[in-house]
């Protein structure tokens, strides 16, 4: 599958966000720190949500054609593609071919060891299309190695623009499984800052996996996860009553890596490594098995 050209994408988006760089990126605060409030905010309140009981049952319509593909077969970041780079502290992010799914190249998120957590992050996002505003499909491979998973780990989001002061719908890790939650982090009105947080379904490491994707924000909000097919992850959120755009519309996704440990915590090194992303409004679907010890494919013996 091809990428969708650039100037179309952007065009069909109908959103404009501007580029970070490392050098200009403010490190992350820890949640609920003064350096991460207006004047005068209010800390977040969590609200943790458990397991919400066994994964239910998901219906799931049929694969359809993917509205945007990424493989990194360039051999680069498309920054005409990949528009919004969210950048702070020590985590860089590259196109390799070390580790690959599929194809010669992958991207890699890097969080060296002894990295804080709370002060790092490091995303490449994409505006979404308006078509995608309310409800998209999406997948990736992924693969993870040193994450600690005691701690909160996020691996994607989707929501409003301005991260890390944004609201979005994450996909992240704690707990040895996987934690969907919503995040609050720029309120309105009487809205403070907060997070609803799940646990569900546990997490592949040091192995590539097919992980899918079901985000909605209307007409309710809600995560689904696939796991190499099978449905790992499926909760609903509510927040002060209301249980349908909390987000308020999906209008950037982001892929990356962020933690909220301590160094002591990262004392190994994080690589986070995704390849064959898509997304659209039918589910993707899955493409050839990778194998246990995949390499590029230039790298393979004939």
């Amino acid at each position: 599958m091809k990428t969708i050209p650039a100037a179309l994408f952007v065009l069909l988006s109908g959103a404009f966000v501007a580029t970070l760089s490392a050098q200009n990126a403010a490190p992350a605060p820890a949640p609920g720190s003064a350096a991460n409030q207006a004047p005068g905010a209010t800390p977040p309140t969590p609200r943790r949500g458990g397991a919400g009981g066994p994964t239910a049952p998901r219906d799931r319509p049929a694969d359809g054609k993917a509205l945007f593909t990424e493989d990194f077969e360039s051999g680069k970041l498309n920054p005409d593609v990949w528009t919004a780079l969210h950048v702070g502290g020590e985590a860089t992010v590259k196109v390799q071919s070390d580790r690959v799914a599929h194809g010669k190249y992958a991207l890699q998120v890097h969080y060296p060891a002894g990295t804080v957590g709370s002060k790092t992050w490091n995303f490449v996002g994409i505006p979404l299309p308006a078509a995608l505003h309310d409800h998209f499909y999406g997948r990736a491979y992924v693969y993870l190695t040193g994450v600690p998973m005691s701690a909160h780990n996020v691996l994607m989001l989707a929501g409003s623009t301005g991260f890390p002061i944004s609201n979005f719908l994450e996909i992240g890790l704690n707990r040895g499984q996987f934690q969907p939650s919503f995040q609050l982090n720029g309120p309105t009105g009487t809205q403070k800052r907060s997070e609803v947080v799940k646990h569900e379904g546990a997490v592949p490491v040091d192995r590539w996996f097919c992980l899918e994707w079901e985000l909605t924000d209307k007409p309710e909000d809600r995560i689904v996860v696939w796991v190499d097919g099978k449905v790992t992850v499926n909760q609903t959120f509510s927040q002060n009553g209301a249980s349908s755009e909390l987000t308020k519309g999906f209008a950037e996704v982001d892929f990356g890596f962020r933690n909220w440990a301590n160094a002591a915590t990262n004392a190994k090194d994080i690589d986070i490594y995704f390849d064959d992303i898509a997304f659209g409004d039918k589910p993707i679907g899955q493409l050839a098995p990778v194998p246990a010890d995949a390499k590029p494919v230039a790298a393979v013996t004939p």
